[in-house]
């Protein structure tokens, strides 16, 4: 025992002067120049902040002015932090004057400020959150208290667009892109404006509006329910462009009329320029012709038209008599200086629709309690449009009977007709006298209607009765004068 105990003390007495030795080299560099250079060791570093504790929105951030006060010699320090939870993955930068730092030089018994920017994602959690932040020897936590988020929301993009003169441009399409993937657009408004909802994430933002050359942003940082205003884009204006329309390019017309199509031509370059006037995709036997105003006959051919200014002009189609029913395609072609544009018109020829309705007699004779037969020819003289499903109805005083052959055609094409008969019988009982009878003609396109005098008379058998009265009566006058007409 005793002999361990003398190999231990040996083995003590060897360390010392081994730690001794470490201690010393030690000492000398935490207290030499380079070493203070590095990192400051062994500088009394003290951080002071007046408010270490924020409370903010999440996605707001949070700015700690650090006032950093040089106990010791003139060194450069890093500037460093750390934090864990919900913190770690914050955006948290050390600025001075809105720039991005990361390191200082503090002069011997001096003081500076510097400032810790704590950037705080739109769906951080609801608490409080430490930040540690290290500089030199000289430690300080600070401490962010989130009070409410807006997770699930989206952040906002707004931005402006306007000329070069500062104008702002109405209808400029925006389309939004991240990492080259479309992702959504809007046009700008009166005012050149837009406000985009988005998702978090990093994007890129395209402007095109017509007459203007196109322009890309920078990458910009959508934040969860904030909005990020990348501010006024300005865009160039071209040399030579125009913008044709039409409020309706698409029209629907009947056999035997001339479809007219206002059309505008607006000059949206710089310069001014002459405008010709073409048309393609016309049928054969058609003719069309260009005109300033609707009821005009001069053809125009070319058109000038000043910078910045609009004309209005018709376009007049004239197809021919026995044009078909269908659709037709044509391309209004407007060549410029430097191009040419295209507006596509679309055209539906419908058939006419008209029906002719004819009867040889208008007006029927008829005994009490017989039956008057009627006539009616139904015939379609529309161009082009076939009349479907054709029903006949009779309208007639209460207590008449009536009956139709046929009940119903299934169409009539231009041309051809259709003979209905109806039979319609007065009650016994009825009054002599005229009436109406109405006969209606309805279709699925339109409906016609024709009203015919039924006149009642006393039935055969009554006026011979009256007939055998009035010689009874006769009889009885004459023999009454002979017997007493002389006396």
């Amino acid at each position: 025992m005793d002999k361990m105990k003398a190999k231990v003390k040996v083995k003590e007495r060897k360390l010392v002067p081994i730690l001794t030795l470490f201690l010393f080299f030690l000492t000398l560099f935490f207290l030499s120049p380079a070493a203070a250079q590095i990192e400051g060791v062994g500088k009394r570093v003290e951080i002071r902040c007046d408010f270490p504790a924020q409370m903010i929105e999440a996605g707001d951030t949070a700015i700690f002015e650090l006032l950093l006060v040089n106990h010791g010699k003139t060194a450069t320090y890093n500037l460093r932090w750390w934090a864990y939870r919900e913190a770690k993955n914050w955006d948290i930068n050390f600025e001075d004057d809105e720039k991005e730092v990361y390191k200082t030089l503090l002069p011997e018994r001096s003081t500076k400020t510097v400032a810790l920017a704590v950037e705080t994602p739109g769906d951080a959690k609801v608490g409080e959150s430490p930040i540690h932040v290290y500089i030199g020897d000289g430690r300080i936590t600070l401490y962010v208290k989130i009070t409410e988020t807006h997770k699930g929301e989206k952040g906002t993009l707004a931005l402006t667009v306007t000329d070069k003169d500062g104008d702002s441009i109405k209808g400029a399409t925006v389309s939004v892109y991240n990492k080259n993937k479309f992702v959504d657009y809007a046009k700008t408004t009166v005012e050149g404006k837009i406000e985009l909802e988005l998702e978090k994430g990093e994007y890129t933002a395209e402007i095109v509006k017509e007459g203007y050359h196109a322009k890309e942003t920078e990458d910009f940082k959508i934040r969860i329910g904030r909005t990020t205003d990348i501010g006024i884009i300005s865009l160039e204006q071209k040399e030579f462009y125009a913008e044709v329309s039409s409020k309706s390019p698409s029209k629907t017309a009947m056999v035997g009329e001339n479809p007219v199509y206002q059309l505008k031509i607006k000059n949206s370059g710089k310069a001014d320029d002459t405008y010709g006037l073409d048309i393609d995709g016309l049928p054969e036997d058609w003719y069309s012709r260009y005109k300033e105003t609707v009821e005009g006959k001069e053809d125009i051919s070319e058109l000038f038209i000043g910078s910045g200014e609009e004309k209005t002009l018709y376009l007049e189609f004239v197809p021919p008599y026995d044009v078909e029913v269908g659709e037709y395609n044509f391309t209004s072609l407007v060549q410029s200086s430097t191009g040419q544009y295209e507006l596509e018109l679309t055209l539906k020829v419908r058939g006419s629709y008209k029906m002719r309705l004819y009867s040889r007699r208008l007006s029927y004779e008829v005994k009490r309690g017989e039956r008057a037969s009627i006539e009616l020819t139904a015939s379609n003289a529309g161009k082009g449009g076939t009349i479907t499903n054709i029903k006949p109805e009779i309208s007639a005083p209460e207590g008449w009977t009536a009956t139709i052959d046929p009940k119903e055609v299934t169409s009539l094409k231009p041309g051809e007709s259709e003979t209905f008969t109806m039979k319609i019988t007065p009650p016994g009982d009825i009054t002599p006298s005229d009436y109406k009878v109405t006969v209606k003609i309805k279709s699925d396109q339109l409906e016609e209607e024709e009203d015919f005098r039924i006149i009642v008379e006393e039935s055969s058998n009554v006026a011979l009765y009256g007939v055998v009265i009035i010689v009874i009566v006769i009889l009885a006058l004459a023999f009454m004068f002979r017997k007493y007409g002389r006396r």
